[in-house]
């Protein structure tokens, strides 16, 4: 059973037929479709077939119990708790190549606390992964996720991390991201987030610098591939050969595909192969998610 801890949101996607006119109109595509960070690693790990369970939070309003919906829909287990006020809301502005840009209301989600976290979420579970996201935006929050590592290093509990933001993680600071995600058995960043980490540049030097402080590290190139590090040596895996439609979700997905394989015992490199090929999935479809999951 994999664990994932972290946001569920609705995400609004607009692609607009020309450039923003301002104080004027455009006209454009506009979809609704669950996202979130934490919960689109948990629909990409449930379509793999791995077990999955998700601890978050949700509004009191509609959107919430339709997200929630959604996610149980895929199989999911789910550990939401119900906050005052909206679920979150993402809208993504996504350009002609499938690059996107987000304005982002997390509403309910930094409102999990401490006092949040069951005790059942961690039965029986053998891996936990959460997201940069849950240390940045409140302090329940991140206190949440302090306590949440805390009881999985208590428990023997393997985790792994995502940045997330290499805006966030800037404004949140290296040395106190170091040590809340001490022990992480693997890190994902991009290269953005690894050069906030160590301060190289060079994706090799990221990667070496970051095996200081985590004993396997996943750095994401983008359209380039990734790079894997670990004590017994460094690998590349490219990138799969496809036109992207919408990179929303990739590396949500690339965490999903290498956890699935490495949480069944299989190698770095083979886990990097999975990862890189969920995240090619992704980018062929509109969303965050696997197709032919639902709408909200």
């Amino acid at each position: 059973m994999i664990g994932v801890f972290g946001d569920l949101v609705l995400d609004i996607s607009v692609r607009t037929h020309g450039p923003l006119q301002p104080r004027s109109d455009v006209t454009g595509e506009i979809t609704c479709r669950g996202g979130g960070s934490a919960a689109n690693v948990a629909a990409w790990l449930a379509s793999l077939g791995s077990q999955v369970r998700l601890a978050g939070a949700v509004g009191s309003d509609p959107l919430g119990s339709q997200l929630a919906a959604e996610l149980d829909s895929l199989g999911i287990e789910l550990f939401l708790v119900e906050k005052p006020g909206p679920s979150g809301m993402i809208l993504l502005f996504v350009d002609e190549q499938g690059e996107r840009t987000m304005v982002t209301s997390r509403g309910a989600n930094l409102l999990f606390e401490p006092i949040d976290l069951s005790e059942r979420f961690f039965t029986g579970l053998g891996h936990l992964h959460l997201t940069g996201y849950s240390f940045f935006g409140s302090e329940p929050l991140r206190e949440a996720a302090a306590e949440l590592l805390d009881r999985a290093r208590r428990r023997g509990i393997p985790f792994s991390v995502d940045p997330a933001s290499y805006a966030l993680l800037a404004e949140f600071g290296r040395e106190r991201f170091l040590r809340l995600t001490r022990g992480a058995a693997v890190l994902f960043p991009n290269l953005d987030e690894g050069r906030v980490l160590t301060g190289a540049r060079e994706p090799e030097a990221v990667a070496r610098e970051l095996l200081r402080f985590y004993p396997r590290v996943v750095l994401t190139l983008g359209a380039q591939g990734c790079l894997w590090a670990a004590e017994e040596g460094l690998g590349f895996v490219p990138a799969p050969a496809v036109e992207p439609v919408d990179t929303t979700g990739a590396g949500d997905a690339f965490a999903a595909g290498f956890l699935h394989a490495f949480c069944r015992g299989e190698g770095l490199a083979a886990s990097a192969r999975m990862g890189s090929a969920t995240a090619g999935r992704c980018i062929c479809v509109r969303g965050a998610r696997p197709a032919g999951d639902g709408t909200p």
